[in-house]
């Protein structure tokens, strides 16, 4: 039998483990009230993500593409829950832009 792991390979298996954990704690982070806002899920996302990517040797352009998958999955999965949770967005405004 076949395993995950090597089905698709052991990085790219760490790396989807890794974006089910960070969706899972962030759930439970949102549950708890502890993030509430949109743009403080993102900020934390993104730093986990830049932080789990440290340890890895690779080219750079390579490096830049997982970590945008990774985030853009860990979001595409968390887009129930912010809905759900009505989580606060904050609208920006251009003051001024129209004189």
């Amino acid at each position: 039998m076949m395993t995950i792991a090597a089905y698709c390979g052991d990085f790219e298996f760490t790396v989807l483990e890794f974006v089910f954990t960070i969706t899972k704690d962030v759930e439970k982070k949102i549950k708890k009230r502890k993030l509430f806002y949109e743009e403080q899920i993102t900020r934390y996302v993104k730093k986990k993500v830049d932080q789990f990517f440290l340890g890895f040797k690779m080219h750079e352009h390579i490096l830049t593409v997982y970590k945008n998958e990774a985030y853009n999955t860990i979001m595409f999965r968390l887009q129930h829950i912010l809905k759900e949770k009505n989580i606060f967005r904050v609208i920006e405004t251009a003051i001024g832009s129209d004189l």
